[in-house]
């Protein structure tokens, strides 16, 4: 048991973590970081472009003016454009350039070595820039010496008549470009940030707007599972979910799951009863079974007392004999009716042919043939039908039941009463009852009469032996007519007996 337990918690913290939203949620924030890092990226990469692109236009400008100043140096001091008179005054000219640049500057020769200027050359050797220009190609590098500081080294060589005659190299600060452009880039990222940020919590309120139905929908299904488990179904369910307003799918999906959980609700239902019938009929079976073996055990008993007594007497005794074969004779015959009344409650009336008669005229034949046994106990019959009757079944079938009722009439109504047979029509059907005054049945047991073998007092009843089967057979017979009979008793008053069948009109 522990162990279940164990896993229903991880399995619902799997739920919580793993989610629809968690997972929604997860998915935008790594597409929103992924948008960031290109973002910054492109930003990042635009601006030093940019800045690039701007150096490079300034050291062309720096390169053609520097080109133009050494030019006219070397004419204003009567020098030849070559390398020799370019190193003569190689300091002029780094004294003029920096005073025009206002930049630390080199003068070196072709090969890299230092003239004049501010600007040593390293002592582990030029660098990059320098063997580009030494190359004959003009070159520069950007340095970061501080987190504020950009430097850009720029080597250019100078070339007169097509004639590579020295090298200028160049140092010069751009860090208010490189600052610039880092405040640009910061607060573009900001804005960034902060317009996913606002997207972020809009996406996040609208994803939890709609999957909150979704998560209530989980909550219940949950709720359902544990019911499922204990076979049973709370119906308030249903119905909350029935109401919901939504026009979506959400929506639609909530009134199909109600419309699914009533009918496993009505299911469900239907299961517990049919259960119940079960049960029922098992436990009737039962006692049924018990009832038969009872009732035939008693009169077998009696018979083989007797037969034994008359095996061992072998007829001396005369009123022994005489009493034996009458109360053999008598529990035989009790026997055989109680044989014919079990076969009388099966299906037989189902299988024998129908045909539309008159109720009314088959009560009355009965009332007139019982009418011998109700003088006997100083009772009379009267009957009261002001229509036809008409109804469609196996007349012997349902004279059967009404002898029946009339015969209980008699037997358990009051000496110098009178049973009242009558009918009606009403709402398409026949109502027929058979009504007389006696003791009533005890309360509470207006059902139990239809049981079988079920019999009442025997201080009620002006006879004995009866078997208990006569109204269960009645019910079988209305039953197989589509019918029913019931019971209107008040104890020590009238009762009423009372059979309904569906009204039959005969065709002309």
């Amino acid at each position: 048991m522990s162990h279940k337990k164990s896993h229903k918690k991880f399995h619902k913290k799997k739920l919580y973590r793993f989610g629809i939203w968690s997972r929604m949620a997860a998915g935008l924030l790594a597409v929103f970081l992924a948008g960031g890092l290109i973002l910054y990226w492109g930003i990042h990469t635009r601006l030093q472009q940019s800045r690039e692109e701007q150096i490079m236009q300034e050291l062309q400008r720096i390169r053609e003016n520097t080109e133009v100043y050494v030019r006219q140096l070397l004419m204003l001091n009567d020098a030849n454009n070559d390398e020799e008179s370019y190193q003569r005054i190689a300091g002029e000219i780094a004294r003029e350039l920096k005073v025009t640049g206002g930049m630390g500057i080199s003068v070196l020769d072709r090969n890299g070595g230092y003239l004049d200027g501010n600007l040593q050359v390293p002592d582990d050797g030029p660098d990059e820039d320098v063997r580009q220009a030494i190359a004959g190609n003009a070159a520069f590098t950007m340095t970061y010496p501080d987190s504020d500081t950009m430097l850009v080294y720029f080597s250019m060589p100078v070339v007169i008549e097509k004639r590579n005659i020295g090298i200028i190299r160049y140092r010069i600060d751009t860090s208010m470009l490189y600052t610039r452009g880092k405040q640009t880039e910061n607060l573009v990222c900001q804005i960034a940030v902060i317009v996913f940020a606002v997207i972020f919590l809009l996406l996040a309120v609208l994803m939890s707007r709609l999957l909150s139905p979704i998560q209530k929908l989980t909550k219940i299904t949950r709720q359902v599972v544990q019911d499922i488990a204990g076979e049973r179904i709370d119906m308030q369910i249903p119905a909350q979910l029935a109401n919901s307003q939504r026009k979506d799918e959400i929506g639609e999906l909530s009134r199909n799951f109600s419309v699914m959980l009533e009918t496993i609700g009505t299911q469900f239902q239907n299961m517990q009863e049919d259960q119940e019938r079960i049960v029922k009929l098992l436990g009737s079976r039962q006692e049924f079974y018990n009832n038969v073996t009872h009732e035939l055990k008693t009169p077998l008993t009696t018979i083989r007392g007797y037969a034994q007594l008359m095996e061992a007497d072998r007829g001396a005794d005369e009123a022994l004999t005489e009493q034996g074969l009458h109360q053999i004779l008598a529990e035989s015959t009790r026997m055989h009716q109680m044989v014919l009344q079990l076969l009388e409650m099966s299906d037989k009336g189902a299988y024998m042919e129908t045909k539309i008669f008159d109720l009314a005229q088959t009560a009355y034949s009965v009332a007139q043939a019982l009418e011998v046994k109700a003088r006997r106990y100083e009772m009379q019959i009267k009957t009261e039908f002001k229509e036809e009757l008409k109804v469609r079944g196996v007349e012997e079938r349902l004279r059967q039941v009404v002898i029946n009722l009339v015969d209980n009439a008699i037997k358990y109504g009051d000496s110098h009463t009178t049973i009242c047979l009558f009918g009606y029509r009403r709402d398409g059907f026949v109502v027929l009852a058979v009504q007389n005054d006696g003791k009533g049945l005890p309360a509470g047991e207006e059902e139990l009469v239809f049981e079988p073998f079920y019999r009442v007092d025997k201080a009620y009843s002006r006879e004995q032996g009866s078997s208990g089967l006569g109204l269960s057979i009645c019910r079988k017979i209305m039953e197989e007519h589509g019918g029913s009979i019931g019971v209107k008793s008040n104890p020590g008053e009238r009762t009423a007996f009372y059979i309904r069948l569906e009204a039959a009109e005969e065709i002309v």
